[in-house]
């Protein structure tokens, strides 16, 4: 069986696959809903059968990469990373059919068993006084590297087991991720010279003792301690010794770390000293890999939307509660629209180098984004050498009207700054500003979608934008006046004629 893990809002997430197809993506059809806004309504199927586990891309919007490389249809190995648009999964092949967990009642209080509280081996001069320094030394610097060179959790599992069998003389290596409200859930089975056991079965008395009380226990001899009740699990396995110790991260237990041997007295004190102190630094190492992914999926998340809000919007999309993409679904808002373009850009650029065209029109671009952005607009797109830009959507802004007047200004303010810099050679920037209700959202295909707005009153805004305003002049829609005639001074320009529109229009012009 194969399973895929991710973060969700912060939280890790498992999904077990099943035999046959599995539907990912945001529509509620789907058998795995993953509600990123990167991934699409029918994103991917995974396809299981037996050993083997593979994915198809179903026209995703965003792609469908296997560590790192675009595909559109691959067979998948146990640790791939799966990136569904901009969400990174792990898949695992499941240890569930190989690890058994049984209630087998084990007596834990022999005379051949020791214990040590993870807090005491952490504590300052502890390893010290039981751990040859030579083999302290050798494992505080493959910790070190451990933490430096891996980033993504499934590596970082693989390298503490093989970290285990460096340090100590174990035959067997389990790690186990779990604890709290989380089952716990074996994630790494390994033989020292071997490939994974096929059929293991270790009691759960054993994990629930070292999670409970937060100690490392060591049972020297297994088989022949008379005062230990040996289960079925230590029979079937015919255990000789084993350690086990709980992965410990100051305040919380992740999971379990267990190492066995066949062999009578494998084990020592000192043995014991150093596998609890590698549980408590593999510990941290799993939680830094955790929030590198979870730090990961937040870039990803703020990278997208930098490209069309400014920071207070995305920081206001990135913390609400809402499920992830509701932000961008397609609906009917309430919002007002502003297109400002370049005068004469066209004819100027012809008389520029390509180079110097692209350095004029990304500063006065971004120039104008800034005036967008401190008005917690949104930007919709460049047009060329035009913007567009709305306001009241993702989220409502009951004073719309006003952001985008002040939005104009800003504009102009800018350009005008701009300008004295130009000398002889000024640029000037036509604004127009429509209200009313549009579409917002999501828009376009299987293949690729964008956020954007559309409706007549779009469509008004581009035609009075292009039909009326004057360079350096700013031009609004009655609605919007009717909402900012208190805040701000403008004068009527009468109703005109626009193409495309049977019905004149009533535009009035903001005062410099």
């Amino acid at each position: 069986m194969f399973t895929l893990s991710y973060t969700k809002n912060g939280a890790p997430q498992r999904h077990p696959l099943r035999q046959g197809e599995t539907l990912v993506g945001r529509s509620p059809e789907c058998d795995l809903l993953l509600d990123d806004v990167s991934i699409s309504r029918r994103h991917a199927v995974f396809e299981v059968s037996a050993d083997r586990c593979a994915i198809r891309d179903l026209g995703s919007s965003n792609g469908t990469y296997r560590n790192g490389v675009v595909v559109t249809g691959t067979e998948l190995d146990d640790g791939d990373t799966v990136t569904l648009g901009q969400l990174p999964v792990q898949v695992h092949k499941s240890l569930e059919d190989h690890l058994t967990l049984t209630d087998d009642q084990v007596m834990l209080d022999g005379d051949a068993t020791l214990y040590r509280s993870v807090v005491q081996v952490g504590a300052a001069g502890a390893l010290e006084a039981s751990v040859d320094a030579g083999r302290l030394l050798t494992l505080l610097s493959d910790v070190g590297r451990l933490l430096v060179e891996t980033d993504t959790l499934s590596e970082m599992l693989e390298r503490v087991v093989q970290l285990v069998f460096d340090a100590v003389p174990a035959d067997r290596c389990f790690l186990l991720l779990g604890g709290g409200d989380e089952e716990l859930t074996p994630r790494v089975a390994r033989q020292r010279d071997a490939p994974g056991p096929t059929q293991v079965t270790i009691s759960r008395t054993i994990f629930d003792r070292v999670m409970t009380d937060r100690v490392a226990l060591l049972a020297a001899n297994a088989q022949l301690d008379p005062r230990l009740n040996v289960g079925k699990s230590i029979r079937v396995e015919n255990i000789r010794a084993f350690m086990c110790a709980p992965l410990w991260n100051r305040k919380d237990v992740i999971g379990v770390l267990y190492s066995d041997s066949q062999d009578v007295g494998r084990f020592s004190g000192a043995d014991l000293d150093l596998f609890t102190a590698l549980s408590n630094y593999a510990a941290v190492a799993i939680e830094r890999a955790r929030l590198t992914e979870r730090v990961l999926v937040e870039t990803r998340r703020r990278e997208r939307l930098q490209r069309y809000h400014s920071p207070a919007v995305v920081e206001q999309i990135l913390s609400t509660d809402v499920e992830g993409d509701a932000p961008f679904l397609a609906q009917e808002r309430d919002v007002s629209v502003l297109f400002a373009d370049l005068v004469g850009f066209t004819t100027r650029a012809e008389k520029l180098s390509p180079h110097e065209v692209a350095q004029l029109l990304n500063s006065c671009l971004a120039s104008m984004s800034e005036a967008v952005f401190e008005q917690n607009g949104t930007l919709d797109k460049f047009i060329g050498d035009a913007l567009l830009a709305v306001f009241g959507a993702p989220f409502d802004q009951p004073d719309h009207h006003l952001r985008a007047v002040r939005t104009a200004q800003g504009i102009r303010r800018r350009m005008e700054e701009l300008n004295r810099d130009r000398g002889d050679d000024p640029l000037a920037v036509r604004i127009a500003i429509n209200s009313g209700l549009a579409m917002t959202g999501d828009i376009g295909s299987p293949k690729r979608r964008e956020y954007t707005v559309l409706g007549d009153v779009v469509n008004t805004a581009s035609r009075m934008q292009s039909e009326v305003a004057a360079p350096g002049q700013i031009v609004i829609g009655r609605a919007t006046f009717d909402r900012v005639r208190d805040q701000v001074s403008a004068r009527p320009l009468g109703k005109v004629s626009l193409r495309g529109r049977s019905d004149q229009v009533e535009v009035f012009e903001v005062d410099g």
